[in-house]
């Protein structure tokens, strides 16, 4: 599932999913164990890694350069 949201890495709107286990992991790492990392979405965009809650932007951040999207190979 994704929703399009403002991302403000790539200044535009952006289609969204929610995290993964591995992203949950790598902000409860930087954030804390106690964090509650399961309504965090981030920007499904090439070369992005902008993070954010559902519906609260001002929880945000990028995530580590490991975890950027990246392109699909042509085939």
């Amino acid at each position: 599932m994704t929703v399009s949201r403002a991302c403000r890495t790539c200044g535009t709107m952006q289609e969204f999913r929610m995290f993964n286990a591995a992203e949950r992991a790598v902000v409860r790492a930087m954030k804390g164990a106690g964090h509650f990392v399961d309504d965090y979405w981030r920007c499904t965009a090439v070369g992005c890694r902008w993070y954010q809650r559902y519906l609260n932007r001002g929880e945000d951040g990028l995530l580590p350069e490991e975890l950027k999207i990246q392109a699909v190979p042509a085939e």
